[in-house]
């Protein structure tokens, strides 16, 4: 062992997830019931997941690691809803952008506003109802 250097990295993240071959198997059957386990990911992505969940029990490499998150990441994305996916790609961006605006013209409520789940859906859902030509996001200049 390198002096100053750890045996064993901190694998949880921020919510409080261990990265391990137990997760990554639930994560694998998961991703197989919903039907994006095959088209999301390449042959060789499910291949490194199988391999991780057989032979690893917690990956310690950090360059295994941010590959699996890359991967983990994509599952994710592709497990989403369409409405969510708008969400967080239209919908957040937009709440943030009008309450900027909102902020900037005195009203002191606004800064909740980008936070507040229930306009961020109702901004997704608009801007997924519109015409093609006159999106809100469009509108804003967000894209």
């Amino acid at each position: 062992m390198l002096l100053g250097r750890k045996s064993t990295l901190n694998l949880k993240d921020k919510s409080g997830l261990i990265l391990d071959s137990k997760y990554l198997s639930r994560l694998r059957s998961e991703a197989i019931r919903r039907r994006v386990w095959f088209r999301a990911l390449s042959r060789l992505e499910r291949g490194l997941i199988n391999l991780v969940v057989k032979v690893v029990d917690r990956a310690r490499s950090p360059n295994l690691i941010n590959v699996l998150a890359k991967i983990i990441v994509k599952v994710k994305r592709a497990m989403m809803s369409p409405l969510k996916q708008v969400m967080t790609q239209v919908g957040r961006p937009l709440a943030k952008k009008i309450s900027m605006i909102a902020l900037k013209w005195g009203n002191k409520s606004a800064a909740e506003w980008a936070e507040d789940e229930g306009f961020i859906r109702y901004l997704a859902v608009m801007d997924m109802n519109n015409t093609p030509g006159f999106k809100l996001s469009d509108t804003l200049m967000l894209k």
